[in-house]
C-alpha cells in the first residue's frame, strides 16, 4: 500500500505531530511519502529525522487549481493508493487532486478540529463527496460531523489518538534532580499546563489559582510549556506573574514532554472546549494525575473522580477546588494516576492506534480495487 501524508501547515502542534507519527509508524509496514509546506516545522521535524519529503507551497487555499494539479500529478507518479490528509485548511487541495488525479485514490481524512457549522453548500458538497473516509478523534466529533454532513455520514467513523508508550520512567531521584532545575522543592505540589499559549488554551486560569494558592498559603508552583500563539497574552502572564511574585516558570515548546511530566504532581488542560487533549493522555500514560475541562473530547478520556478529575470549563473557582482536592489527598492522587494510566495504556496506545489505521485504510483501497 502506497500512502500520501499530506499537512501542509508550518506550525507544529498536536495536529502536526499526529501526522508525523503517521510518517513514521505507518512506514513500519507500508511506502509512504509525506508532503509538506518548505520552510515550515514539520519540514524541519522531517529533516532532523532524516526522513524523506516532498515540499508543496499552497496557493489559493479556497481554489487551489494550480498546486492541486501539482498534487494529481504527484499521486499518479507515485502511484498513491490513499492520500491521507489531516489539516481542514488542505481539503480544497486533497479533494481537487483526487478529482484531477488519473489514480483516484482514497481521501482519507482525519479531522481533529471541532466542526461548528453545517457543510452542505454546493461548494463543501463537492469537496466532502472526495472524501472516502472521514475519521473524528473523539466519539463526540464524529457526532457532530454526521449532524453538519448528513449527506456522507455513512462514511463518518472516529479513532482516539495512539500514544507512544513513555521512552524514559524517572527514578526518585532524576525526578527531584528535575524538579531542582525548576526551582521547585519536593514538598511544592507542581502543576504542569502543556500546550500553545493562547487565551482560548486557558493558561490565565492557572496563573488566578496559583495568586489563590498563594494569598492562602498552600504551596503551589505551576509549570506552563508551550509556544506563544498570542505574544501579547504571553506578556500579559509573565507581567502578572512577576508583578505580584506568583511561583510560575514558563518554558518554550518541548519536544518529549513526557520526561518534563513526571517531574510535576497533576498535569492540566485548560482549554475552553479541547476536541481531544491529547496532553492528557501523555502524562495519564506516564502515572501523573489529570485535571480537565469538562467540554469537547475531554470527558471521553477522564472519568471524573476515576481515572481523573474535570473541572466547569473557564470557571477559575471550580479548577482551584479541584486542585486543592488533589494536592491535599496524595492517596487520591496515586489512585487516579494509577486508574489513569491503565485506562491510557488500554485505550489510547500507539501500538493499538496505527495498526487500526492501517487495517481501515487497507479496507478502503481492497474495497477500491474490488471495485
Amino acid at each position: 500500500m502506497k500512502i500520501l501524508e499530506l499537512c501542509l501547515s508550518t506550525d507544529l502542534g498536536g495536529l502536526e505531530l499526529y501526522m508525523l507519527r503517521c510518517v513514521q509508524k505507518l512506514a513500519e509496514t507500508d511506502s509512504v511519502l509525506a508532503v509538506v509546506a518548505p520552510g515550515g516545522k514539520p519540514a524541519e521535524y522531517l529533516t532532523r529525522a532524516g526522513t524523506g519529503f516532498l515540499a508543496l507551497k499552497p496557493r489559493m487555499r479556497a481554489l487551489p487549481l494550480g498546486t492541486a494539479r501539482q498534487l494529481a500529478r504527484i499521486i499518479d507518479r507515485e502511484r498513491i493508493d490513499v492520500l491521507h490528509m489531516h489539516w481542514g485548511k488542505d481539503l480544497p487541495l486533497a479533494a481537487l487532486a483526487k478529482a484531477l488525479s488519473r489514480r483516484k485514490p482514497a481521501l482519507v481524512y482525519t479531522r481533529q478540529m471541532q466542526m461548528t457549522r453545517p457543510k452542505q453548500d454546493f461548494y463543501h458538497r463537492f469537496l466532502y463527496r472526495q472524501v472516502d473516509r472521514l475519521t473524528g478523534i473523539t466519539r463526540v466529533l464524529a457526532e457532530d460531523m454526521r449532524r453538519f454532513i448528513p449527506a456522507i455520514a455513512h462514511r463518518i467513523d472516529y479513532l482516539y489518538y495512539g500514544v507512544a508508550a513513555p521512552t524514559t520512567t524517572l527514578t526518585a531521584e532524576q525526578r527531584r534532580a528535575r524538579r531542582r532545575e525548576l526551582g521547585v522543592p519536593e514538598d511544592v505540589f507542581l502543576v504542569g499546563l502543556f500546550g500553545r499559549i493562547k487565551r482560548y488554551k486557558g493558561q490565565h486560569l492557572l496563573v488566578e489559582a496559583l495568586a489563590r494558592a498563594q494569598a492562602e498559603h498552600i504551596p503551589m508552583h505551576g509549570l506552563i510549556v508551550g509556544r506563544a500563539m498570542e505574544q501579547d497574552y504571553l506578556d500579559d502572564l509573565k507581567a502578572r506573574s512577576a508583578r505580584e511574585h506568583l511561583p510560575v516558570t514558563f518554558k518554550d515548546f518541548v519536544e518529549g514532554p513526557q520526561a518534563l511530566m513526571q517531574a510535576c504532581d497533576c498535569v492540566i488542560l485548560t482549554t475552553v472546549e479541547e476536541t481531544f487533549g491529547l496532553v492528557l493522555v501523555e502524562a495519564m500514560r506516564v502515572g501523573v494525575p489529570v485535571i480537565g475541562s469538562d467540554r469537547g473530547g475531554v470527558p471521553e478520556i477522564i472519568e471524573h473522580g476515576e481515572t481523573g478529575l474535570l473541572f466547569r470549563s473557564g470557571d477559575g473557582d471550580d479548577l482551584y477546588a479541584q486542585l486543592l482536592r488533589l494536592q491535599q489527598d496524595a492517596v487520591l492522587r496515586q489512585r487516579l494516576g494509577a486508574q489513569g494510566k491503565a485506562k491510557a495504556d488500554s485505550q489510547f496506545a500507539d501500538d493499538a492506534h496505527f495498526p487500526e489505521l492501517r487495517r481501515r485504510l487497507q479496507a478502503l483501497v481492497s474495497a477500491g480495487n474490488a471495485g
